[in-house]
């Protein structure tokens, strides 16, 4: 039995760091190319939410119980994407059983969405979906009657990416946070000449992150400097400083 969450962080309603795990052994093959996380991460950036990490495993339950129990204990949440479907393959809900160290119960609600869409032609495997962890609410989307659900500060979605990104619509302003701010700068230097630079800025303003990013385009390398925060006077402040030092 894997470690429980119990002695992890708390959850915190308040949440201002991601973890990210997609699950799925067709995203580690090849078959399919995730874009769950590449927009996830975006959307987190707009209302001011940090994605500390995303991490892929396959399907495998013991796999995807420990990443969780990792994630959960350095982000104040978890979003997961895949494996909540009806085939053997999809062990998700028994991986966030193992790792909160509960049961397996029947949703009445989550029961009655699969009834209301399959009707009489509804399977076991199907109805089965209906099994989520002990403690669990279901999460709503604002244009699909999908089921995902959260519990423990862990947010378990479907892996198809119109459901996965209606129900994070659904419940995004329960991640409170003060909206970042981007203000971009260019350079021609190359990025060894001006890393001494970018090193003292950051050193002197810890409350912004200051990334750079080198691009080629048409045969021709220049570097990205992106600064990142909350406050933008501060924001444009260290740009206009900054600025004259990338030429």
């Amino acid at each position: 039995m894997a470690a429980s969450l119990a002695g992890q962080r708390p959850y915190n309603p308040a949440v201002r760091s991601v973890g990210i795990l997609i699950v799925g052994d067709e995203i580690l093959s090849g078959e399919i190319a995730d874009v769950n996380g590449p927009w996830l991460i975006t959307r987190l950036s707009e209302i001011g939410v940090r994605a500390v990490r995303q991490v892929v495993v396959p399907d495998d339950e013991r796999e995807i119980a420990a990443e969780l129990l990792r994630l959960r204990a350095m982000a104040d949440a978890v979003v997961v994407s895949g494996g909540i479907g009806p085939t053997h393959d999809d062990v998700t809900r028994e991986a966030v059983a193992r790792a909160l160290g509960v049961p397996l119960e029947e949703h009445d609600e989550a029961l009655g969405r699969i009834r209301g869409f399959y009707g009489e032609r509804a399977t076991d495997a199907e109805l089965a979906m209906a099994l989520i962890p002990r403690g669990a609410r279901l999460v709503n989307g604002k244009a699909t009657n999908t089921i995902g659900f959260a519990v423990g500060g862990m947010y378990i979605l479907p892996g198809v990416p119109f459901l996965f990104r209606d129900l994070i619509e659904g419940f995004a302003s329960e991640f409170t946070a003060q909206p970042l701010h981007k203000h971009e700068l260019r350079s021609d230097l190359r990025e060894g000449e001006i890393a001494p630079f970018l090193a003292e800025f950051q050193g002197a303003a810890p409350d912004v992150a200051i990334g750079s990013y080198p691009v080629c385009e048409d045969g021709c390398w220049y570097v990205r400097i992106v600064l990142r925060g909350a406050d933008p006077t501060r924001l444009a402040a260290i740009a206009d400083e900054l600025g004259p030092r990338l030429t």
